[in-house]
């Protein structure tokens, strides 16, 4: 009877703490494992996520570009962050310069507090990105270049503009980035000709249009100051034979291989023009230039030549304030004697200051005379040139004698001119025991 109840407590017994711990320690290796799966789950749809909407923007941008007139995609010389070339490709340049007026005016999402008004272009392009999407900034890099096509035999430069948009941005896996390219055709054009199969046909030869005689430009003409500063006259000659010219058109660029993107037109000149005034043009610019010969289906184009434009005027010289400085006191209207024995002394140094703006290629220094029109000691006072037109000196005269009570008057000297200029500061010296001066 008594072995009988001992055994039903045995199998009533639990665990003991070394199983339940070596139990417990198993779980936690187990899911210190799975802990990780888990974690780098989450990361991989979270990358997968913003890649879906970094490919939403790049696809948005793209189609906002070829939404755009085809001959108005692309980029002008001086918008921030312009580059000439892309992966090897030329980028597609509207102008040098973007044109006053023609552009809108847009700011962006986060205004510029320092942008003038009138929505004027933000002076910080950062201010425009990022794009914020889920808590993510995505930055926004487009490119447009040229692109050729080619065929079996030919290529066909510059037939197409290629678009492409980079999204980038960072994550908690690190930076990445997604890619959108797109070619666009000049709608509206026709149809391209390049990489079509020769065929026979059975159409009569077409006649081929007669060509106008090439132009003979001759060398350009700046005019005289001011007006050379913005304008460069040309003139040209056209040989007889050739096609009936309708029209002229002029060609000029910084460029001597007349880039495109980069060579402004003036067309529809009267064929009855030999003369022309290229007008709003920078200074101190080299400009090529050519003239188009316009016939009803036929052009020939001139010889091309070259004239820089005139420089701006450099600043006039102005002459700025004087100022007399006790060089203790900091005082700028005077100095008082102090009593050494029985003689009066100046109680201080006194230092100057001088500026010019503009141009000035002139050295200065000053002269100072008392209440009488007497030259004070040690007079005139070299002035050192310390950069952009600011000049200092020095009166060493503390403890001199010998300084008249009064105001005394000191003038800026043209050393290289030797004339006195208008540049005039005053200067009170007063009596020994003198409460302010």
């Amino acid at each position: 009877m008594k072995c009988t109840r001992v055994r039903a407590r045995g199998r009533e017994s639990g665990f003991t703490i070394i199983e339940l711990s070596v139990a417990l320690g198993l779980l936690a290796v187990v899911a210190a494992s799975l802990a990780g799966v888990f974690w780098s789950a989450v990361r991989t749809a979270s990358v997968a996520n913003h890649r879906t909407q970094a490919a939403a923007i790049a696809s948005r941008e793209i189609e906002g570009m070829r939404a755009v007139p085809y001959a108005s995609v692309g980029f002008y010389g001086d918008e921030t962050g312009y580059a000439s070339t892309f992966e090897s490709y030329t980028t597609v340049t509207l102008a040098g310069s973007t044109p006053s007026g023609t552009v809108p005016l847009i700011q962006p999402k986060t205004p510029d507090p320092s942008a003038a008004a009138g929505f004027a272009p933000d002076p910080n392009p950062a201010n425009a990105n990022p794009i914020v999407q889920s808590g993510v900034k995505y930055s926004v890099r487009r490119y447009v270049v040229w692109a050729d096509a080619k065929d079996v035999s030919t290529t066909y430069t510059s037939a197409y503009k290629r678009l492409t948009v980079v999204a980038s941005w960072s994550d908690a896996v690190g930076p990445h980035s997604v890619r959108q390219d797109s070619l666009l055709y000049p709608g509206g054009q026709g149809q391209y000709a390049g990489g079509a199969t020769a065929t026979t046909t059975s159409t009569p030869p077409t006649t081929i249009s007669p060509v106008p005689t090439t132009p003979v430009l001759a060398a350009p003409v700046v005019p005289a100051d001011p007006a050379g500063r913005t304008e460069i006259d040309l003139t040209w000659s056209q040989p007889a034979g050739g096609a009936t010219i309708v029209s002229y058109t002029v060609q000029y660029s910084t460029s001597s291989t007349f880039p495109a993107g980069s060579t402004n037109a003036i067309a529809n000149l009267p064929a009855t023009s030999t003369t022309y005034p290229v007008t709003a043009l920078a200074s101190s610019t080299t400009y090529w230039f050519r003239i188009v010969a316009n016939a009803a289906t036929q052009t020939a184009t001139s010889n091309s030549v070259s004239a820089a434009t005139l420089a701006q005027p450099a600043p006039a010289c102005t002459l700025g304030a004087v100022t007399v400085t006790g060089a203790t006191s900091s005082s700028t209207t005077g100095t008082i004697l102090k009593k050494h024995g029985n003689k009066s002394e100046m109680s201080e140094n006194l230092t100057l200051g001088f500026s010019t703006t503009g141009t000035c290629t002139h050295t200065y220094n000053v002269k100072a005379v008392d209440p009488t029109g007497a030259t004070d000691q040690g007079s005139p006072y070299i002035l050192t040139a310390n950069g952009s037109g600011s000049f200092s000196g020095s009166v060493l005269s503390l403890d001199q004698q010998g300084w008249s009570v009064g105001v005394h008057t000191f003038t800026i000297w043209d050393i290289t001119a030797n004339v006195a200029t208008t540049a005039v500061k005053t200067f009170k010296v007063c009596a020994i025991g003198s409460a302010t001066c």
